[in-house]
């Protein structure tokens, strides 16, 4: 049966004017043949389909240009029964998949000494007469999903302290991180600058129809002016200016997503405004600034569990959050303030401790978004496999998101509740790893990774016929 599957298959390979869809139809339906009780040490592998079809197939459907690999290993035997690819030994480009290392070492972080990501708000004068004499503090800790109803909670309790007015100033304590060394390598919403303190993955939403423009969170010092007769559109001049151009239609209502560069004072201000909306006078102003050791918290805005955290990062890729998580653990680990160089170093300790080879991984950022980020599909399947022998394992697969049902794969193109896996996408770059469960309960580590402009457009084609293969008959 394998010679003549293979036999046709490379007459497949032959008609040039067959579709990509319809080649993968027709493999899948020849591969369907092959016997499903292949041990995991023979030559026709453990996913019943022997790995140079597979690598045929790739290559037929990327170009000759692409660097790529592919690799599969049975967690439960531990064999290597898949490494495919001209670039098996060439460390790639990985993308958001570096992602996976920062939440490993977080969870990991976090089995030992907990990881707290709460917000404090304290103050260092006395309250008497309706008054705070002195100055309150709001000092962060890493909290990117920090909300605007986080910070109604803060104003609702000064209020309920009978404060009606503080003398001195709102202080943002964003000192925690000290991001020198971190390098924006895109710009937008989605790639917005690390740091302690900020609201709302540190962005803010500009929305409705000209003259009733709202912000959110909101801010008394946002102001928006109206250029009438220019193209239409919205344009962010700093933090707190925003222009409006065009003639906007009586039923047109527009809303756009913009990063802010100093999310730490513009956290501070929301505050300001929400005091003021409770009736709080600010007499002082807001600016930057360290909380004073002998401040007393007033109120703790905690974040959301830790593992919640996690999922949201890897199942919606969020830059920001995984760059604040490595800048956490390297300051948890070798003291504030935590800096890039000290994440690394904190996952690095990680990847030793879980007998891997930090010289195997090239480490630059939390986010993935770094060219200078490196690994081969062997190592990450090696890591996989080691990460799912931990305690904390149960976390780190929920974090993933189903291929087809959750986050960043919903519009996979092929949907199986029983695949959980991370995406990396770049200019050039497109990837993905995860794990597999089959019927048997048994999970396999994959990793495919293709470097080439264009990757996206080429490895999307695949993902559902290598996925449907590795997954077996009935998954």
């Amino acid at each position: 049966m394998l010679e003549l599957i293979g036999s046709l298959v490379s007459t497949l390979l032959k008609l040039k004017e067959l579709s990509v869809q319809v080649y993968f139809t027709v493999l899948l339906f020849l591969f369907s043949f092959l016997p499903s009780n292949t041990s995991a040490d023979s030559s026709e592998t453990y996913f019943s389909v022997n790995p140079v079809q597979i690598e045929n197939t790739l290559i037929s459907s990327l170009p000759t240009n692409a660097k790529w690999s592919f690799s599969a290993l049975s967690l439960g035997s531990g064999s290597q029964t898949i490494n495919a690819g001209n670039a098996k030994a060439l460390p790639l480009v990985p993308g958001s998949l570096m992602k996976l290392f920062i939440v490993a070492a977080v969870l990991d972080m976090d089995s030992k000494e907990k990881i707290q990501m709460n917000t404090i708000v304290a103050c260092d004068g006395l309250i008497f007469e309706g008054k705070l004499r002195g100055s309150l503090y709001l000092k962060g800790s890493g909290n990117a999903f920090l909300s605007e109803r986080d910070m109604e909670s803060a104003a609702e309790e000064i209020f309920s302290r009978g404060i009606k007015e503080i003398t001195g100033n709102i202080i943002a304590d964003d000192s925690l991180f000290d991001i020198k060394g971190w390098n924006s390598y895109y710009q937008g919403p989605a790639y917005v600058s690390p740091g302690s303190l900020g609201l709302d993955l540190h962005t803010i939403n500009v929305f409705g129809r000209p003259p009733n423009i709202k912000v959110e969170p909101p801010n008394d010092d946002v102001k928006v002016s109206f250029v009438p007769d220019r193209k239409p559109g919205i344009r962010q001049i700093d933090d707190l200016t925003y222009e409006i151009r065009g003639e906007i239609s009586e039923s047109g209502i527009f809303k756009k997503r913009f990063a802010l560069q100093d999310p730490a004072t513009y956290a501070a201000l929301t505050f300001k405004t929400l005091l003021r909306e409770k009736g709080i006078n600010l007499k002082g102003t807001v600016r930057r600034g360290e909380t004073p050791p002998h401040a007393t918290e007033i109120f703790r805005i905690k974040a959301k569990d830790l593992r919640e955290i996690i999922k949201d990062t890897n199942n919606n890729s969020l830059n920001v959050v995984a760059e604040n998580l490595l800048l956490l653990i390297g300051a948890k680990r070798f003291g504030s303030p935590g800096t890039v160089q000290k994440g690394i170093k904190a996952v690095y300790e990680f990847i030793s401790e879980i007998d891997l080879l930090p010289s195997e991984v090239s480490l630059a950022d939390g986010s993935g978004l770094s060219p200078d980020n490196r690994i081969t599909s062997e190592q990450l399947v090696i890591f996989l496999k080691k990460v799912s022998e931990t305690r904390w394992f149960n976390a780190f697969w929920e974090s993933l998101p189903r291929v087809g049902i959750d986050g960043t794969l919903k519009k996979a193109g092929y949907v199986n509740e029983h695949i959980r896996a991370k995406s990396g996408q770049l200019n050039g770059v497109y990837c993905l790893a995860g794990y597999i469960e089959r019927e048997d309960k048994s999970l396999i580590a994959f990793s495919y990774m293709v470097n080439v402009p264009g990757a996206d457009l080429f490895a999307k084609d695949t993902i559902g016929f290598l996925l449907a293969t590795l997954a077996g008959k009935g998954s």
